[in-house]
């Protein structure tokens, strides 16, 4: 019967060692591959449930965590439909729940807004009536009220003026109206 020796001992302890560690990368390797499938179903579950409702998206999921929780990041224009989109936020969690059994933890979303101009440049005043012509509605229903205001003027004063002013009871002028 042949002895084991202590470096044999040795060999055995690497050997099991380095197939250890092998299947330990194997493992991790699965385990991304599967968390990168989950994140592009979920990107595709999140295209298409806006796709049917006539919206184009930009979609973008990660996991910050080992876990079954996502985070999506959403990027659309604008809309008068996304005013609410807590309820959206819902019926998506819902939706990707149900299709894929992934739980979306967290939804932000981005809406750019698009320079007014191809280039860029700022309009002069006297376009500051019409909206241009590229012009998102939604942006400008936003800014009807504030067109209309007057331009406010700003000049410097004196020292003294300041000081009057700062020092002067603000009840005592309102008591010598009445």
């Amino acid at each position: 019967m042949p002895s084991v020796t202590a470096s044999s001992w040795l060999l055995y302890l690497g050997i099991i060692n380095i197939a250890a560690f092998t299947a330990y990368i194997v493992f991790l390797q699965l385990r991304i591959r599967q968390r990168n499938r989950q994140v592009g179903l979920i990107n595709a579950i999140i295209l298409d449930h806006f796709r049917r409702s006539g919206v184009e998206v930009v979609v973008g999921s990660i996991s910050l965590m080992n876990n079954k929780r996502f985070t999506a990041l959403i990027e659309s224009e604008p809309m008068k439909r996304f005013r609410l989109s807590h309820i959206i936020e819902m019926t998506l969690r819902e939706h990707i729940a149900k299709t894929c059994g992934l739980a979306l933890e967290k939804i932000y979303w981005r809406f750019p807004i698009k320079d007014a101009e191809p280039n860029g440049a700022a309009s002069s005043d006297n376009n500051d009536k019409v909206p241009p012509k590229n012009a998102d509605d939604y942006i400008n229903e936003g800014l009807v009220p504030y067109r209309d205001l007057p331009k406010v003027d700003v000049s410097e004063s004196s020292w003294e003026k300041f000081e009057e002013f700062s020092t002067k009871d603000p009840n005592h002028a309102v008591a010598a109206e009445r």
